[in-house]
């Protein structure tokens, strides 16, 4: 239950946070504006928007302008219509699913569900809260809550007017858990005509991590001039998500309607897309992290002009670090165990500050993994951990040259000081 508060929780802000984005981005909001605007620290708005759209919050933004370029050009439409584009081919989904539609019996549609026990509550989600109802059959309603409870169980209410309801709300979580986070299957018990429930098949079975227009859906079940009835029948589908009637846009490229609000959609179809590789574990090094250390320092050092790799005083400084935690930190980023990053934070007292400032060093990602994001999350977990300790400022150096590490360090709130190092060697 606790990750589904917190998944559904961080929901809002981001849906809230992609909002802001539509709106503002010709103004092009930085992210501390965005991440204010919805009272978030920077950097957990980072992290959070990244493990749900997929992209940082930099690469969303980018992409809205890119598409608002072209979009514009070919006729005038809603932002975001087509902001999701990256990352859309994926092969991954939130989970494999595999159901199957039960329609309902004829008796059944006529009387509205008479003699038809239905179960029903109110339940969390990823994606906001929601209504889900079951029979003995399958689940026969889920939806998303977009203003009110009232305003959705009269929806439901009106499919199965005649059933006999019983509200449950802990089994109705108990469903929603197994759905959204175990993966569970359940069978789908549908009421819809022949052409419907054709269409509601033909969702359930798009590949994975793939989205269609109405068009595909309309050839897929053999009637491709049935685009309107297709559109309509997307319409009628009163079980979200796992009728997945959000994967489906205009052929323009456009996002079209949805029953639960287009924001949701957005979110679903971009979290869906996410390729779910193994997460990343951040940590403090330890000495049998020293080997790894030196391979990235190796690394590091040959591509800079004023160093040169030496295992052996690397060894020996790493040690003389982990062993004193007075002295400073060494953190980590590990994937599958292996170390693919790293950070060096050394401590020295401000009088200026009147408190302990740090300097930051050997910043290096295994160059096996660049592009991966990596380095901006490594240095967001420095950050928040140094400030939980009290750190008042982080100093470091690069080439002056780099200008791309320049660029990186500043997209993470680093600015540049008027100040210049100069060294003697003793």
């Amino acid at each position: 239950m606790q990750e589904l508060e917190i998944l559904n929780q961080n929901y809002h802000l981001i849906a809230k946070a992609i909002t802001y984005i539509d709106t503002h981005f010709k103004n092009q909001p930085s992210i501390d504006e965005i991440a204010k605007n919805i009272g978030m620290s920077k950097y957990h708005f980072m992290r959070v928007f990244k493990e749900y759209v997929g992209v940082t919050p930099k690469q969303f933004l980018h992409s809205v302008t890119l598409n608002y370029a072209k979009e514009h050009i070919k006729e005038s439409k809603s932002l975001l219509d087509s902001t999701l584009d990256i990352g859309l081919s994926s092969s991954s989904r939130l989970h494999e699913l595999f159901v199957n539609l039960i329609g309902v019996t004829p008796k059944e549609w006529k009387e509205k569900g008479k003699d038809v026990t239905i179960t029903y509550g109110f339940g969390l989600t990823p994606f906001g809260e929601a209504l889900i109802a079951y029979t003995d059959k399958g689940v026969c309603y889920l939806g998303f809550i977009d203003k009110n409870k009232e305003a959705i169980f009269k929806r439901f209410n009106e499919l199965w007017e005649n059933a006999n309801l019983q509200h449950d709300d802990e089994k109705a979580q108990t469903y929603l858990e197994n759905i959204f986070i175990k993966n569970k299957k359940y069978n789908l018990m549908v009421k819809g005509t022949n052409l419907q429930i054709n269409v509601w098949k033909a969702l359930i079975n798009l590949p994975d991590g793939a989205v269609t227009t109405y068009q595909d859906i309309a050839n897929t079940i053999d009637n491709p001039k049935a685009v309107r009835a297709v559109a309509s029948a997307i319409g009628e589908n009163h079980i979200g998500y796992l009728i997945p009637c959000h994967r489906v846009i205009a052929k323009s490229g456009a996002m079209s309607g949805y029953r639960w609000g287009i924001e949701r959609k957005k979110i679903l179809i971009a979290y869906e897309s996410v390729s779910k590789e193994t997460p990343l574990t951040y940590r403090t090094a330890t000495t049998e992290d020293i080997p790894s250390l030196c391979r990235l320092l190796d690394q590091l050092f040959s591509q800079e002009a004023e160093f040169t790799p030496d295992s052996a005083n690397q060894t020996k400084a790493l040690k003389k670090i982990i062993d004193d935690e007075n002295i400073g930190e060494i953190y980590v980023a590990s994937k599958e165990g292996e170390i693919v990053g790293m950070a060096n934070l050394l401590y020295t007292v401000s009088t200026a500050l009147g408190g302990t400032v740090a300097i930051l060093e050997d910043m290096v990602i295994d160059e096996n993994h660049r592009g991966e994001d990596i380095g901006s999350f490594l240095l967001e977990y420095v950050l928040t951990i140094s400030k939980e300790k009290g750190i008042q400022r982080l100093t470091l150096l690069t080439d002056g040259d780099n200008i791309a590490a320049h660029r990186f360090y500043e997209g993470m709130g680093f600015e540049k000081s008027s100040m210049i190092p100069l060294r003697i060697q003793l």
